[in-house]
């Protein structure tokens, strides 16, 4: 290994270190989570019913909680938002000799913790139908659950690049919230082919991957409208002034 590849792998640690230890520190993180976590447990409550077999409750449970992922989603937009709002950008980085170290090692934190965040959200519904008596199988939950897995990990990707664009977090936000919803009504109003509705509605392609049997390629538009925002994320960085 030469010293070029010493020194960056350790500019890259060093990053990670700095970014968990701000997230960490940042009170309004653990609200998203605790809040995610709070919901999907009144979903899961309200939405069990005696009668039905466990898959069939975690299925409506799954089939609502996606509007939620926002809340986790935010963990993206926390990353860079926080930094416009508390203006510490300019020393966190702008001043970085190679911020594009910085925009990464805040995608890997973010995106890492809504993923464990979920995996515990998830954890915590199962366990919570089968305390009422209607555990769902779990192969059929795996799948499931990684579907969500993969929607709230581009989400998060997608909330960061867009705090990075429009410098700050109340838009990001709302875009993440209302994005959806916006592309259920265009879906329901717009007679388009199937392969135009899924370049267009990203999101709404993605969430397929919610079901025991995931349609796999509907991520990838969601995929490429991630990758496209990061690159255009990390130039803004790059090119702004200190």
């Amino acid at each position: 290994m030469t010293t070029t590849e010493v020194s960056t792998d350790r500019g890259v640690r060093r990053a990670l270190g700095y970014e968990w230890a701000a997230f960490r520190t940042l009170r309004s993180n653990w609200v998203l989570m605790g809040s995610a976590l709070v919901v999907q447990l009144l979903l899961t409550f309200v939405a069990h019913d005696s009668r039905d077999h466990g898959d069939i409750t975690f299925a409506k449970v799954l089939s609502v909680g996606w509007l939620f992922v926002a809340l986790v989603a935010a963990l993206g937009v926390n990353a860079f938002g926080t930094e416009y709002r508390y203006r510490t950008i300019t020393t966190t980085v702008l001043t970085a000799r190679l911020r594009g170290r910085v925009l990464l090692a805040k995608a890997i934190v973010a995106t890492a913790a809504a993923v464990v965040t979920e995996v515990v959200v998830l954890s915590a519904s199962w366990l919570l139908l089968a305390v009422l008596g209607a555990a769902p199988t779990v192969s059929t939950s795996l799948l499931s659950g990684t579907g969500v897995l993969v929607y709230a990990a581009l989400m998060t990707l997608i909330g960061l690049a867009l705090a990075v664009l429009l410098h700050g977090s109340v838009l990001p936000i709302a875009v993440l919230v209302v994005w959806p919803e916006i592309e259920m009504f265009l879906i329901n109003r717009l007679d388009l082919p199937e392969w135009l509705h899924a370049v267009l509605q990203p999101c709404y392609s993605a969430r397929r991957l919610i079901s025991e049997s995931p349609e796999w390629p509907g991520a990838l538009p969601m995929l490429g409208l991630a990758a496209v925002l990061l690159g255009a994320a990390g130039i803004v960085l790059n090119r702004r002034d200190v």
